[in-house]
């Protein structure tokens, strides 16, 4: 059974002038989700990913660990939390 996650991403942090919208960003979580075994889908909702996945696959938990890798092209990293589950 598929469980929605929404993960907000404090980037403003890593990148002050981005603010999520960067178009380099937001297409490097897309590849990366799309390849995550477990999730189904993942959309970006404001400053944050909503997340469809497998709980017995993917834990929410494993996908901050994900998120907090993120982005790879800069020397910072996203600061992930679970909004909802």
């Amino acid at each position: 059974m598929n469980t929605r996650s929404f993960f907000y991403l404090d980037c403003t942090i890593v990148i002050p002038e981005c603010g999520f919208d960067c178009d380099k960003c937001v297409k490097e979580i897309e590849s990366v989700l799309s390849k995550t075994n477990g999730v189904n889908k993942s959309c970006r909702e404001g400053d944050g990913i909503l997340v469809e996945h497998d709980p017995d696959i993917i834990s929410a938990e494993q996908l901050i660990s994900i998120f907090k890798r993120l982005p790879s092209f800069y020397k910072g990293f996203f600061i992930p939390k679970l909004m909802t589950t």
